[in-house]
């Protein structure tokens, strides 16, 4: 008998999604941007202090998310197939599981993070407002697990406006904290750098509650949520999460290791190097960030269809969420061409940096197309649970961008120019791979010789 498919989903309910996570993510942008521009205009040092700050915390709580992502995956899944009392098994045993690793890189990144810049070849006295920053920021780390499983659950149901509101609440108290702390208002002292980090911290532990309260409160959320169970880790449930969720851990965490390479290529360069990458990284990620909302709309919706086990619409609406994506970018790519001097203004008051950095801007309005495949095309996939995949793809990407970027940089003489351009190749390679395994799954002459390889379903 032949598959009835099943209700075609809307354009609404995509923007549904999508449009609070935009804004969610706009106000974590914001938060970041802020913290560069007043600290910019204090000391142009900090720049590089944050930019190496950010690059391994980021790094870590990105692996961190994803591996969480098994859970939004799987309840995404088991929802589609109307089964909410196993969706209920996976969000209750996520939370003592998904805080294990948090703690860890807590305790990693307070006692050995001196140790960690000097290895990545950042010098004093970037290393000393570095390392302070750091030390204070990874407290965060510490209710990082219970938030993100609150919002993984949010994601796998399709419930995102409260994400967006703690988000605009977090932006709001980060930038009057910032404000008093940096400059020393309000009868507080100026404390730089160190009260940067400080706002940050405070104003996530403010809206923590938020989150983790509406999963067990709020009466949009299909199951109740029992206590008692959230605090035991039953295995055999959570294996099942970690199954998922590391694939897409070991593909962040290959990422962000080709990234602190490339930051230890730029740091032999010059002082300011790295400095200058992460500012235009940051303001590159602006875009990637209101994108992602459709990203992890196509994520959660793509897996609402693959439980329902209709793979048209599956296909059908993780292209629709790239259509509007490439939409933002196109607009985004437009403004890096026309006004790349007026953006890095925004950050910094030096002539010579702003005209030295607004150049790369060509490179990036280009690479900004295929990286929006990545990822809201790798969402899609690993919204059929595909994450193994995305693994291999990015183990790939991972080793051209360290060898390409470094015979560009050194071999080439390219300097900064060379990162730039390998990470355009990289992220066109990569996504001319990708868009092919999302539409064509194993039917991709590609994977035909790695059968045994790839993820079974």
């Amino acid at each position: 008998m032949e598959k009835t498919t099943t209700e075609k989903i809307s354009t609404k309910k995509i923007f549904a999604i999508a449009i609070p996570l935009i804004l969610q993510q706009l106000s974590l942008q914001m938060q970041i941007w802020v913290d560069r521009a007043m600290l910019g205009h204090v000391d142009s040092r900090y720049f590089s202090a944050i930019g190496n700050v950010l690059v391994p915390f980021y790094a870590v709580t990105a692996i961190i998310i994803a591996i969480c992502g098994g859970t939004t995956i799987l309840i995404a899944q088991n929802i589609g197939a109307k089964n909410e009392s196993q969706s209920k098994n996976y969000a209750e045993c996520s939370f003592m599981g998904n805080s294990l690793f948090p703690l860890m890189a807590f305790l990693f990144f307070f006692c050995a993070s001196d140790y960690m810049f000097k290895l990545m070849g950042v010098q004093s006295p970037i290393l000393e407002y570095s390392t302070s920053y750091l030390k204070i920021l990874a407290f965060t780390l510490l209710i990082l697990g219970p938030v993100t499983t609150s919002v993984s659950i949010m994601q796998g149901i399709g419930i995102t406006k409260i994400i967006m509101l703690a988000g605009l609440i977090s932006n709001v108290l980060n930038v009057l904290l910032d404000w008093v702390l940096i400059f020393g208002k309000c009868g507080f002292p100026q404390m730089n750098i160190e009260g940067a980090a400080l706002a940050s911290t405070i104003s996530n532990f403010v809206t923590a509650p938020i989150m983790i309260l509406y999963v067990f409160l709020s009466k949009n959320i299909p199951f109740r949520l029992e206590i008692k169970k959230i605090f035991t880790l039953r295995w055999n449930l959570y294996k099942n999460v970690l199954k998922i969720g590391i694939p897409s851990g070991l593909e962040y965490m290959l990422w962000n290791v080709g990234t602190l390479t490339v930051i230890s290529f730029l740091n032999r360069l010059d002082i300011m190097a790295a400095g200058i990458f992460t500012l235009i990284f940051s303001i590159e990620t602006l875009p990637l960030f209101l994108y992602m909302g459709f990203a992890n709309a196509a994520l959660t919706l793509v897996g609402h269809k693959t439980g329902e086990d209709d793979h048209t619409q599956a296909i059908g609406v993780g292209f629709r969420c790239l259509r509007f994506s490439l939409v933002i970018c196109a607009f985004f790519a437009a403004l890096f061409l026309i006004l790349p001097q007026g953006i890095i203004r925004l950050f910094t008051d030096d002539r010579s940096l702003v005209e030295y950095a607004a150049a790369f801007f060509m490179v990036v309005a280009l690479t900004l197309f295929p990286q929006a495949v990545n990822n809201v095309i790798g969402r899609g996939i690993r919204g059929m649970g595909d994450t193994q995949w995305m693994l291999y793809s990015q183990i790939f990407g991972t080793v051209l961008v360290i060898t390409l970027s470094y015979l560009l940089i050194f071999t080439a003489g390219l300097g900064l120019w060379g990162i730039f351009i390998t990470l355009l190749i990289d992220e066109t390679v990569r996504g001319i791979i990708n868009l092919l395994r999302f539409w064509k799954g194993r039917e991709f002459f590609f994977l035909k010789p790695f059968e045994k390889i790839i993820v079974k379903k």
